[in-house]
């Protein structure tokens, strides 16, 4: 028994030692760390990290991810363009889009919420939910008064197309339904799918008068992309994450993935309601690139 245990421990020593001898002699073969990464989290994104993860990791990059502080657009876009923060996950906006041409930021255009973003439903009166029963395209939505968030990009796509749009600081709770009462709003548009799950519920704890219009969808682009500093690393990152996509889209990895987060708008959701198209005067659908764009959801 005491050979036995002494044969292993001379074995176990001379693998030890074999193994550093090769290590020193061959350098490249040492397995890289976990890196850690400063990445955007807010309880909407969480599909958003998995997939960003799931790609790097198809990319050769194994990650642990660290939450970057929470914060607006603007404060979001100074840290990712700084290096502050390694990924973030927003919309494309004009400002980002300004700084990817300039070179100050990196981006990775796969849509992450499939064009879902674009897909808006409008908040209404209940006495009113009738109101867009006969409205049959964007000129027609023209007669009514929406309200958004000051700020929101979503104020100069509907302006460009014709439609009033008035910017109003308290939402957050549903108080726009006080401007509704006084005439002073028709619609208060919001994303298809967070109005049904979590807004209206939410608004409707103070303001019950409020409803969901049962016959539209207005629908634009708008696209949730990967976002890279603008550093070696970045560029790296950008890297990996383009190869990772490529290879999770190729191998049905990304939607498996996307299906355990999100739901494609169901029939229920669908039936009766008719789409309205309007542009985006800052991109469109080619923004996302043809290798991704089977990705996005088409209901029609």
């Amino acid at each position: 028994m005491l050979f036995v245990n002494m044969h292993r421990r001379c074995s176990l020593q001379t693998r030890v030692v074999l193994v550093s001898a090769v290590l020193l002699l061959f350098p490249s073969l040492v397995l890289p760390a976990t890196r850690s990464l400063i990445v955007q989290n807010e309880p909407h994104l969480q599909h958003a990290r998995a997939l960003v993860q799931k790609a790097l990791k198809a990319g050769g990059v194994d990650v642990r991810f660290t939450d970057a502080p929470k914060g607006n657009e603007r404060r979001n876009l100074y840290q990712i363009s700084s290096g502050q923060v390694h990924i973030d996950l927003m919309p494309a906006t004009p400002d980002r889009l300004a700084l990817v041409q300039e070179g100050k930021l990196l981006m990775v255009p796969v849509p992450l919420d499939r064009g879902l973003l674009g897909f808006r439903i409008n908040l209404l009166l209940e006495k009113h939910r009738n109101m867009l029963a006969h409205v049959k395209g964007a000129e027609d939505l023209k007669r009514f008064s929406m309200g958004q968030n000051v700020g929101w990009m979503d104020v100069a796509i509907y302006r460009a197309a014709g439609i009033p749009t008035k910017e109003v600081k308290a939402w957050a709770n549903g108080e726009f339904a006080r401007q509704m009462e006084a005439g002073l709003l028709d619609l208060f548009p919001l994303g298809l799918e967070e109005t049904l799950t979590y807004f209206l519920p939410h608004f409707r704890n103070q303001y019950p008068q409020l409803t969901v219009d049962p016959h539209l969808i207005i629908r634009y682009p708008w696209y949730r992309f990967v976002w890279v500093a603008a550093t070696p690393e970045g560029k790296e990152l950008q890297t990996a994450l383009e190869q990772g996509f490529d290879r999770i889209v190729a191998n049905g990895d990304f939607l498996k993935l996307w299906n355990r987060y999100k739901e494609v708008p169901s029939r229920e959701v669908l039936q009766g309601r008719r789409f309205i198209d309007i542009d985006n005067p800052f991109y469109s659908v080619a923004l996302v690139p043809a290798k991704w764009r089977n990705l996005l959801i088409t209901p029609d």
